[in-house]
């Protein structure tokens, strides 16, 4: 799948979204509009918090048992987190903080799970609330459309409204507190906005266009009496609209990219010389060696191989060049080179293997799409729906497959280091070694990173090796290759 693929070195966890997608409408009396919801809300506020009878609550009930379970999920995987803490540091760690500075970073990590667990339990209360109360009634209504973009813009300000003082809390309170934040309020208002505006665009494009497909489906394929032969070539009509999608919101990502950070040309001289010489191994061409301007933000230094089509080139941080040899700048590099020079394995394989598997599950389950529109015809009844909000329908199905996309997610994490290994041998064959290890060892002082996660923890959520991992192995093959 074409995208920007940012191979960052201290980028350790995976975030994934969900996104509840709408399009957008031209509405020429907004006034109508708003006494209509306001005319609903005032009918909906006589009725019970429960919408429809007991039948209609085992869905209710559903959701907010995999919420809680969630939510427990979350606190055992927090407790884990400082259980491991709690413990002295391994040998191959033990010198990458100081006493003092260790218990600066407990200190930290601290105040950061204290708000977390705070955010966590509202995002509950709220998940909770849209469950059990006529909210989603109060934008039913005939346009798929119109009631979803509205559901979703109350939902996304509702979000909003959480998030913007949790961020800036963290940014300008906590990061601040140690002196981890280099960031003026005028450049975070301006990085906001832009995600806010980016994401929203994002959302109401694609939304939009999976609504019209929900919502036609039915009459293309004569409801849903088609051949899989049919099936098989309507399915990859809509890949190729999705590969389209992918590609133009992957250049929409570079573009807002462009506008948080100012990208400059590497001077010509013996480094960029020494990194082009190195590039120049993997057959993929790396056109582009440009530096940024990180230290306006953070502390954060890094250097990362960005992808996206037939583009190649190395970003490297302004503060990476100024406070870190030039050493330990090319054992980052070589270590990107490693990505760039990677081969196919099993394990990619068998990912792909999988896509195409899950192509024809959609070709298969064209043709038997009624069972998906009475899984629909239930959510409606048990929220007491006249109309689908597919917004709504969106957010329960990706309930139902949020466990596949955790399982999922554990494999992805797996090959994902494993290549993080192979890349930071090619960092140790090149004789840098010891200038990764470095180079891991300030980034995790000044960064404050956890360098022992817990092996659980770590296997399940980590993309990247834990530095414990990282710099046992590294010491070994050093080791290996002095003997």
């Amino acid at each position: 799948m074409p995208s920007i693929t940012v191979l960052n070195i201290n980028t350790f966890l995976n975030s994934n979204q969900i996104l509840f997608l709408d399009k957008v409408l031209y509405v020429h009396n907004i006034n109508i509009v708003v006494m209509q919801i306001a005319q609903k809300m005032k009918n909906t506020s006589e009725r019970a918090i429960f919408v429809g009878g007991d039948e209609c609550m085992v869905l209710k009930m559903i959701l907010i048992a995999f919420l809680v379970i969630a939510f427990l999920w979350q606190r055992w995987i927090s407790y884990l987190t400082w259980k491991q803490r709690s413990k002295p540091l391994p040998e191959a760690v033990s010198t990458i903080y100081t006493p003092s500075r260790y218990a600066k970073f407990l200190s930290y990590k601290k105040e950061y799970a204290k708000l977390s667990g705070w955010v966590r339990l509202g995002t509950l209360a709220i998940s909770i609330f849209y469950i059990l109360s006529p909210f989603f009634t109060w934008f039913d209504g005939a346009n798929p459309y119109l009631s979803a973009f509205l559901t979703y813009m109350v939902m996304e300000l509702i979000e909003e409204g959480i998030d913007i003082p949790v961020v800036y809390y963290e940014t300008f309170q906590i990061d601040e507190k140690y002196g981890l934040n280099k960031q003026t309020k005028s450049s975070w208002i301006k990085d906001h906005v832009l995600d806010f505006v980016f994401e929203t665009f994002v959302m109401l494009v694609v939304g939009g266009l999976l609504i019209y497909l929900c919502t036609h489906l039915s009459t293309w394929t004569n409801g849903f009496s088609i051949s899989y032969r049919q099936s098989f070539l309507f399915c990859l009509i809509i890949l190729a609209i999705y590969l389209f999608l992918m590609i133009a919101m992957s250049f929409l990502s570079l573009l807002v990219m462009r506008k948080k950070y100012t990208f400059t040309e590497m001077e010509e001289g013996p480094l960029r010389s020494q990194i082009e010489a190195y590039a120049s191994e993997a057959k993929k061409k790396v056109r582009h060696i440009k530096i940024y301007d990180e230290s306006k933000k953070s502390n954060d230094k890094n250097a990362f191989l960005l992808k996206f089509l037939w583009i190649r080139e190395f970003g490297i941080a302004d503060n990476f060049i100024q406070e870190n040899s030039e050493d330990e700048l090319l054992a980052v590099l070589l270590h990107e080179i490693g990505h760039l020079k990677h081969k196919k394995n099993i394990w990619n394989y068998l990912h792909y293997a999988f896509l195409v598997l899950l192509f024809f599950f959609f070709v298969w389950l064209i043709p038997h799409a009624q069972t998906i529109v009475d899984l629909n015809t239930w959510i409606n009844q048990s929220f007491g729906l006249s109309h689908t909000n597919y917004v709504l329908s969106f957010m329960v199905f990706s309930y139902g497959f949020a466990p596949i996309s955790f399982v999922l997610g554990i494999y992805h994490n797996f090959v994902s280091c494993k290549e993080e290994k192979e890349a930071d041998k090619n960092a140790v064959n090149h004789g840098y070694g010891q200038a990764l290890i470095d180079t891991f060892t300030q980034l995790s002082s000044d960064e404050l990173i956890d360098v022992n996660p817990h092996p659980i923890v770590e296997r399940l959520y980590y993309d990247h090796p834990g530095m414990y991992q990282r710099i046992s192995y590294i010491q070994a093959w050093e080791n290996a290759h002095a003997s």
